[in-house]
């Protein structure tokens, strides 16, 4: 199960690069010496415990333990030691492992004035979200919701994130939602189900995840229950050591009946692909964009004595059709290059097959 101060088992769906923040060359202090060694240490054990694969697919982890710690010992900088470890995680070739600076877990001050920018770090900048008026459907191209600037949280020992949310009628009729992480469900998967309510009878709904590298790995069982009736389902399962865990649909009271358009690319990750290719398994949705990041592997992180965070991976996941999306990422059912919106759109103003 997961370490102590770690954030929790669902968590690390969710794709952090190992990403290099600048900071200060300073000689190292004897102390930041000793505790480079032993989150060294940490990071090395982690991965030896909790990998998925208790072989690491073949990888001397002895003989690396014994190349890299001289290498530490002798940075002479944080940033050194973090590239260190980093070159050290990217020998299991494998996404979901990624040191994370210190720095990136010290809340900068708000701005005196002016609206933050998205992703900006404005310091417990906290935004209310605000309920939507379910009393009247809005005509075409109107917003049923917008947080442009989003929302600020925090998730166990992932860095402060900030969370968008909006959701729309196009012009075309269909409905449109567009989230950018896995987090916060205690005020996503309202404004989701108010969003929902409010397209019920619109022909199609586009959920837009381009760019969304994921979050909460069981946000995705709820999310698909909007869209899928039938109890039992799944949209895969996650593997650990000691047991295995399915991801079970939850369906609602309420099923919303028209067509469902996912939206896709690149930067498409983890949670994101678990809900994508669980529903394009289930003949549910129909996918639109790129190919996704290849990285679908339930992780988590811990805090490590030097102030670092470390994301580790302590599961493999397979789609209900037996796919791994690991190096391989979720297949659009339509490759769009360029205007997947419109693309999708299209496609909701189709009439629908007959059954035959």
């Amino acid at each position: 199960m997961p370490f102590p101060r770690s954030a929790g088992l669902f968590a690390g769906c969710f794709f952090l690069a190992a990403t290099w923040v600048p900071g200060a060359l300073a000689e190292l202090t004897p102390k930041q010496k000793a505790d480079a060694m032993e989150s060294f240490e940490i990071v090395w054990r982690t991965v030896r415990d909790r990998h998925p694969d208790p072989a690491l697919h073949g990888l001397d982890w002895v003989a690396i333990h014994r190349s890299t710690r001289p290498l530490v010992a002798r940075a002479a900088s944080m940033d050194e030691v973090r590239a260190v470890l980093n070159a050290m995680l990217a020998q299991l070739s494998a996404s979901h492992y990624a040191i994370i600076p210190g720095s990136r877990y010290i809340v900068a001050p708000a701005p005196v004035s002016g609206a933050p920018s998205a992703g900006s770090p404005a310091a417990h900048d906290t935004l209310p979200s605000p309920e939507p008026d379910l009393s009247a459907r809005p005509g075409p191209g109107s917003e049923i919701r917008t947080k442009p600037e989003g929302k600020l949280v925090t998730f166990g020992n992932l860095p402060e994130q900030r969370v968008i949310f909006e959701s729309r009628l196009l012009p075309s009729g269909a409905g449109y939602i567009h989230f950018n992480e896995f987090l916060d469900p205690v005020s996503l998967m309202p404004q989701f189900a108010a969003a929902i309510k409010q397209f019920m009878q619109a022909p199609g709904v586009v959920l837009d995840l381009r760019g969304n590298p994921g979050g909460i790995g069981a946000m995705a069982m709820g999310i698909a229950g909007f869209f899928i009736g039938k109890t039992g389902q799944q949209l895969g399962e996650m593997r650990m050591r000691e047991i295995t865990l399915k991801f079970v649909v939850f369906p609602r009271p309420e099923i919303y009946p028209g067509k469902l358009a996912i939206l896709v690319d690149a930067g498409s990750a983890s949670t994101t692909e678990i809900l994508a290719q669980g529903l394009q398994d289930l003949q549910r949705a129909r996918i639109f964009g790129t190919l996704t990041a290849g990285a679908a592997l339930p992780s988590d992180i811990i805090r490590l004595p030097d102030g670092d965070g470390f994301q580790y991976a302590q599961a493999s996941y397979t789609s209900v059709k037996g796919r791994v999306l690991e190096g391989n990422g979720v297949t659009p059912d339509e490759v769009v290059t360029g205007d997947a919106l419109e693309a999708a759109e299209a496609w909701i103003a189709l009439p629908p097959v007959p059954v035959r």
